[in-house]
């Protein structure tokens, strides 16, 4: 990790600076971090997510008026870099970043009040992606591609949350969220699972989903307060996403994930296969149903 300590927020239009410390709604509603009085923004408009050790990652909820950045409008998640100019209704929005060596005043105070914690743990990871995000965006219009999109994401995040996952990061035309392995957290995994499938049947946007078990190191970097997951295990279920693809599966688990669902009796196997990266082939199966 990183000796440098990363200081961002967002520049208001009335020249106020709105510091970022994680993850950030925006909308109309005054129950966001971030909230925009104007009837031209929705409820829910966007988020900034916070991932990785200095990323900001820009998500539109599948607004009405749609979000900018630097004048296109967003049809996937796209990651901020210093200077973009948000735009959200009349509303603009310059997202900087500064990186500031720990031996900073207000570097030290970060490193002062922001503990770096990292732990092990056996975690639930998923990762959905839009099936053809290019093609579906040619087939579409400006305006009814980002909605859809946005729409996904926002009603996706809510599924994850409700099932008392969380949302980790925003892939551009898909993302991965993660559960600590708890009590419930089998049976919370299995209605994520549910949900998602069910979404799936209304083919809008398509989508693949992969599930997959294992240990994790977890940690929190000073200033974005948001938890980053590394390890094997977590490079595994992005290398699965292809699997299933070739496999042409919607629905994809590893064998781990199924053992630990306990659900021999409601999935069927699909194939063994090679992982790229990992030594032995693996067994993957998908809901019977």
């Amino acid at each position: 990790m990183s000796n440098n300590l990363l200081q961002s927020w967002l520049r208001l239009p009335n020249g106020e600076r709105h510091e970022l410390n994680g993850t950030c709604t925006i909308g109309r509603s005054p129950d966001n971090h971030l909230p925009l009085p104007d009837n031209e923004v929705s409820r829910r408009h966007a988020i900034i997510q916070a991932q990785g050790e200095r990323e900001f990652w820009l998500v539109d909820l599948g607004s009405a008026n749609g979000t900018y950045v630097n004048g296109r409008r967003l049809s996937q998640s796209v990651r901020l870099h210093n200077g973009d100019i948000i735009r959200i209704a009349s509303n603009e929005l310059e997202f900087a970043t500064e990186i500031l060596s720990a031996m900073h005043p207000a570097g030290k105070q970060a490193m002062a009040s922001t503990m770096i914690h990292i732990r092990q743990a056996q975690c639930w990871f998923m990762v959905a992606d839009i099936i053809g995000s290019t093609k579906l965006a040619q087939t579409l219009s400006a305006s009814e591609y980002p909605r859809m999109t946005g729409s996904w994401f926002k009603n996706c995040r809510q599924i994850i949350d409700d099932c008392g996952g969380h949302m980790s990061k925003y892939l551009g035309d898909g993302f991965f969220c993660y559960w600590d392995d708890t009590d419930d957290s089998a049976i919370q995994v299995r209605q994520a699972v549910a949900r998602l499938h069910e979404a799936q049947f209304k083919a809008s946007p398509p989508f693949r989903l992969v599930l997959h078990f294992g240990a994790a190191a977890l940690g929190t970097v000073p200033t974005m307060n948001e938890l980053n997951l590394h390890g094997p295990e977590v490079n595994f279920v992005f290398r699965i996403e292809k699997v299933a693809s070739s496999l042409k599966q919607s629905v994809l688990f590893s064998e781990a994930a199924m053992n630990r669902m306990q659900a021999e009796n409601e999935v069927r196997f699909v194939g063994e296969c090679g992982v790229e990266g990992f030594s032995s082939k693996c067994k993957f199966y998908t809901p019977a149903a």
